[in-house]
């Protein structure tokens, strides 16, 4: 009686073992969603453990056998397949979400530089996108130019004349605003010598040609693997298709101790977000509590 047991249970138990396992593991994986690949070796696992029971009871052929292996070969083909495609999608997922958010962040500091030159000439921010894309394409910006160096001289009696009108002393040398002001008195006694060629000015260029065409900015998203610059993309998220704007909001006058700023906030969330583990991630940029500029990026 203890040998028959011995027997049997050396005849089956490896085989009851890979059939309870594999139901097990086939169960978790459809309760727990584990996945195709969870699923398929689940599958070829309880397989396995069916066929070795079979045929340890003497009940499958040879014959059968053979097929049985053909077939488990090409699961198997299948199965490494399907691990590959598994693998190229986590990594092209990876690979898109990464430059999505990486865009993101680009966007929204070219938003934030954009919204700086505009409050800094105008003191309240752009309140719509349609706004700041029109700035972006046709708003100016004051380049400032300057050109030669301050003479290292004192002022003449005649140009302390012109400056200033009374009796000041001039035992120093002059300063970089007196040189400016007197670059500007062409009838000057030393004009044609000392500041022809001295320019301190200011003078309106296109923001887009200045900032967002250069070709240090251009250069650098060519290196960081952006598309090329598009004033009319920076209101959508990146990576939404063109459907799925960032929020912006603004107020013209919030109180920081005692002075009054405007203030600005920018939010959306990433297209990736609710995928592969990434719960509903989010970006904002700025705040309608104070006149920060601060990006959720960098706190």
């Amino acid at each position: 009686m203890t040998s028959n047991f011995s027997v049997v249970f050396k005849k089956y138990s490896m085989p009851v073992i890979f059939l309870i396992v594999g139901l097990g593991t086939l169960i978790l994986g459809i309760v727990k969603e584990q996945g195709t690949m969870f699923t398929l070796a689940a599958v070829m696992m309880f397989i396995a453990g069916a066929a070795s029971m079979i045929y340890s009871s003497g009940k499958l052929k040879t014959a059968f056998l053979y097929i049985f292996g053909v077939l488990a070969g090409i699961a198997a083909l299948f199965t490494l397949y399907a691990s590959y495609n598994s693998v190229k999608e986590t990594q092209d997922y990876e690979a898109a979400y990464k430059e999505c958010k990486e865009l993101a962040k680009q966007n929204l500091s070219d938003v934030r530089f954009i919204q700086k030159l505009y409050a800094e000439k105008n003191g309240v921010y752009l309140k719509t996108w349609d706004e700041l894309v029109e700035f972006v394409k046709n708003g100016k910006v004051n380049k400032v130019i300057s050109r030669g160096v301050v003479p290292a001289v004192r002022i003449s009696p005649e140009e302390r004349n012109y400056l200033y009108h009374d009796n000041r002393p001039i035992d120093n040398n002059m300063t970089e605003k007196e040189a400016y002001l007197l670059s500007k008195w062409k009838e000057g006694p030393r004009y044609d010598s000392l500041f022809s060629n001295f320019v301190r000015d200011t003078v309106p260029v296109s923001l887009m040609e200045s900032k967002f065409l250069s070709k240090s900015y251009v250069t650098t998203r060519e290196k960081l693997g952006f598309p090329k610059f598009s004033a009319d993309s920076l209101p959508f998220i990146p990576k939404s298709g063109g459907k799925v704007k960032w929020t912006m909001e603004t107020k013209d006058s919030v109180l920081m101790g005692d002075m009054k700023v405007p203030a600005l906030y920018i939010y959306g969330t990433l297209p990736y977000a609710e995928h592969k583990g990434k719960k509903n991630e989010k970006m904002h940029l700025g705040t309608l509590s104070s006149n920060s500029l601060t990006g959720s990026w960098e706190e």
